[in-house]
């Protein structure tokens, strides 16, 4: 489950908090098994080549995320550490990129300080596996510069490495046999009505479960899905980034999307997990009224706990 900071007044369901705690426990019922927790890095739009993510007003501290890990490891939770780059709207990771060779060369040596010291972070914490990167699909053709900070990162962190891609770039990654598994932030539009049914997204599952399954066996390496995640909104199963911020609320097809997931991906033997998006460190963020991508305290959630528990008997 991608465990997100929650946002309230004087911070009080942050990162290590003890309503995060709670909410870890809350998972933990559902028969979490992993959660990734987010740190950010701040870009001041796409082509900017300095990263920073230690200034006031940071929250997401070493400090609280090592005591989120604390809490989900005490729990029996495994921890996958995901730093993000954040750029403002409507820009996005996928945007970030360069139009000169010094650029870029500025860029990864930024990126490369950042990453590095969440890798060294992800040692101190016991982080059971660690991101390298999320959605950066125009710095991934540098396929040499990501080869030279993944060698950089195994030198302070001796655990599993994934990065992110997006559903687009997942077929062209060409530094995954640096990597222990395939990490994709599976998006796919499946189906544009307002509420599909399951079996309506089952069979649109069928394409890119083929592809998935091809790229895993090529590389012998498993599959898992970063972030996966619906809202619970007309056109939940469609193009996310396209639905109006104020669309209807839809509780069935958030709930029919994750059933669906269920059904056509979860049983293939290539699928190593899924971290649904997601999940506040606030266990009350998410409420039946909101249109958002959470799935606590819906009718999804029960989804999740239907798997979940099935899977642990």
């Amino acid at each position: 489950m991608s465990y997100a900071y929650g946002f309230l007044p004087n911070d009080s369901g942050g990162y290590g908090s003890p309503t995060s705690a709670r909410s870890l426990g809350r998972l933990r019922e559902l028969g979490v098994e992993w959660i990734s927790i987010t740190p950010f890095g701040f870009q001041s739009g796409p082509t900017g080549t300095s990263i920073t993510w230690k200034r006031k007003g940071i929250l997401e501290t070493d400090e609280s995320l090592k005591q989120a890990a604390d809490d989900a490891h005490a729990l029996g939770m495994r921890v996958m550490l995901k730093p993000h780059i954040w750029v403002a709207s409507p820009a996005w990771p996928g945007s970030v990129g360069q139009t000169t060779p010094e650029g870029w060369r500025l860029w990864f040596d930024s990126y490369a300080r950042f990453i590095l010291h969440y890798a060294r972070l992800a040692g101190s914490i016991r982080a059971d596996a660690l991101c390298v990167g999320t959605e950066l699909e125009k710095t991934t053709v540098h396929t040499a510069a990501w080869a030279k900070m993944i060698a950089s990162i195994r030198t302070v962190y001796d655990g599993p490495l994934t990065y992110a891609s997006s559903f687009q770039e997942v077929h062209a990654v060409g530094f995954w046999d640096r990597l222990d598994f395939i990490g994709v932030n599976g998006y796919y539009p499946l189906a544009p009505s307002r509420t599909p049914t399951v079996e309506e997204l089952v069979a649109a599952w069928s394409t890119e479960r083929k592809r998935l399954a091809a790229l895993s066996e090529r590389l012998g390496k498993p599959i898992v899905f970063t972030e996966l995640g619906y809202r619970s909104a007309d056109f939940a199963a469609w193009k996310h980034w396209e639905t109006p911020r104020d669309a209807p609320v839809n509780l069935q097809a958030q709930a029919n999307a994750y059933e669906a997931f269920f059904r056509a991906i979860w049983p293939e033997p290539w699928c190593g997990g899924v971290y649904w998006w997601k999940w506040h460190s606030y266990l009350y963020h998410s409420y039946r009224g909101s249109n958002e991508f959470e799935p606590a305290n819906k009718p999804a959630e029960a989804v999740i706990s239907r798997y979940y528990t099935a899977r642990n008997r």
